[in-house]
């Protein structure tokens, strides 16, 4: 299995297409089960919009966001994903490690 077509059961697995048409749910399910580069030109665009995604951020305590928009794709797309409690917050390596680090030293501070 490719990486598009394990993105694509991650995001099947995770209800993103719940609320899409219903073609764009079995064009997703025909290119895992058949692969992605079986898909016509056609049904590949139609699932282009969902295979890279623009990094949402971290914002620190002080409330200032970084301003992070690194375009999510291929292994990247499907890490932040697999470790995203909800798919619409996806965040790249850099912006999950500085969430990461806030949360160290909020609960280093809380600890005090």
């Amino acid at each position: 299995m490719t990486v598009t077509e394990k993105l694509l059961a991650a995001l099947l697995e995770r209800g993103v297409f719940d609320n899409e048409e219903q073609k764009v749910s079995g064009i997703a399910k025909l290119a895992i089960e058949k692969s992605f580069d079986s898909l016509s030109h056609a049904q590949k665009y139609v699932l282009s919009p969902w295979l890279s995604q623009h990094c949402t951020g971290s914002t620190d305590p002080g409330g200032h966001h970084n301003g992070c928009c690194v375009e999510l794709d291929g292994d990247e797309l499907l890490e932040a994903i697999e470790l995203a409690d909800d798919t619409e917050c996806l965040q790249c390596d850099s912006c999950r490690n500085d969430d990461s680090y806030y949360a160290h030293q909020y609960d280093k501070l809380m600890a005090e």
